[in-house]
């Protein structure tokens, strides 16, 4: 049952906040774990601990996430301002949500929240000729002059340069042995490799999962990885303390299929041959967050020039920064 149009100014609550949008699944999420508690406070939102799940109330600078309740920034700054950690929260009905703050009871309102629901279109592939914008992709991310939170630097990994005495030898090495482990069907290789990169950088989001949800993306759009991937994936993020809660709900969200809209964007976009659109999406995710956008581009990336290696397609694209023919790299045989 929806709260009449006055809850906000129920004596019982202190302050009330309006929810913007929220997941479109949201809701039977909260219907099935609707006792929680506050799980973390940053600059941008809140992250709720609701039962083993986590719901992010907060802007949408990162993207609009799969388990995300939005608002603007004056929204989450009034949030902030009346919640802590560890505060009991309770989804109460479907459109509120509860928070049990001592001396500044509080309520989040999603009456009038909009849902949102963002999926890859896997039904568009058939084959990698059906992906457009591959060219494109690489010479934003080589031209964008950042490198992965793994310190892997793009033209450097694009031009095959690193050396066995170089730092970043070890993950280069890393990410080609877990393509060619997930598309050969190595299944005894993958867990060790998995295992380097989760948990593997800094932040809420370590970059090695965020390398990890681009494959998961492509994996998604291509159903093109071997079983073990999501199987293996999912019994270590689920069993073990081996990444932060953050990355872990979004490494769970993933291996369903569900990303955030920036990833979800890129990934549509690559269909299409609307050059302009697709640079405008990409550049969108790979601002995101200190490294998570590119990062994840980097995961997305390794997955495409697997693909385009193992079907043994071969083009005569131009040389990308004047440092790579993909036609006759031995790595991605573009």
């Amino acid at each position: 049952m929806r709260p009449s149009s006055d809850s906000c100014n129920a004596p019982l609550y202190t302050s009330c906040v309006m929810g913007e949008e929220i997941h479109a699944q949201l809701a039977a999420l909260l219907s099935r774990r609707p006792i929680g508690r506050v799980h973390s406070i940053f600059e941008n939102g809140i992250n709720l601990a609701m039962g083993d799940a986590l719901v992010f109330v907060g802007t949408t600078k990162n993207g609009r996430l799969p388990f995300g309740i939005h608002m603007g920034q004056e929204s989450v700054r009034r949030l902030r301002f009346y919640v802590r950690r560890y505060d009991a929260v309770i989804a109460g009905t479907p459109d509120m949500i509860q928070f049990h703050h001592p001396a500044y009871p509080l309520m989040l309102d999603l009456s009038q929240a909009a849902p949102f629901h963002y999926g890859i279109c896997a039904d568009r592939y058939r084959t990698f000729r059906d992906i457009f914008n591959v060219n494109t992709f690489m010479k934003i991310c080589l031209s964008w002059g950042v490198p992965t939170g793994l310190d892997v630097e793009w033209d450097r990994f694009l031009a095959n340069d690193y050396m066995p005495d170089d730092p970043q030898y070890v993950t280069v090495q890393h990410t080609e042995q877990l393509l060619d482990a997930l598309l050969s069907g190595e299944v005894r290789v993958i867990e060790s490799h998995l295992r380097y990169f989760l948990g593997r950088g800094k932040g809420l989001t370590p970059s090695g999962d965020d390398f990890l949800v681009g494959l998961l993306a492509v994996h998604t759009m291509t159903q093109a990885f071997h079983p073990a991937f999501l199987t293996t994936l999912r019994h270590i993020v689920e069993r073990e303390d081996i990444t932060t809660d953050v990355s872990k709900a979004y490494l769970l969200h993933a291996l369903h299929g569900r990303f955030s809209d920036k990833v979800t964007h890129v990934l549509n976009a690559m269909f299409t041959e609307d050059t302009s659109r697709f640079q405008a999406k990409l550049a969108q995710l790979l601002h995101t967050g200190h490294s998570s956008g590119i990062d994840t581009a980097f995961g997305i990336a390794n997955a495409i020039m697997a693909l385009r290696r193992y079907e043994h397609v071969r083009t005569s694209c131009d040389c990308i920064g004047g440092q790579r023919h993909f036609a006759a790299s031995s790595r991605s045989n573009l």
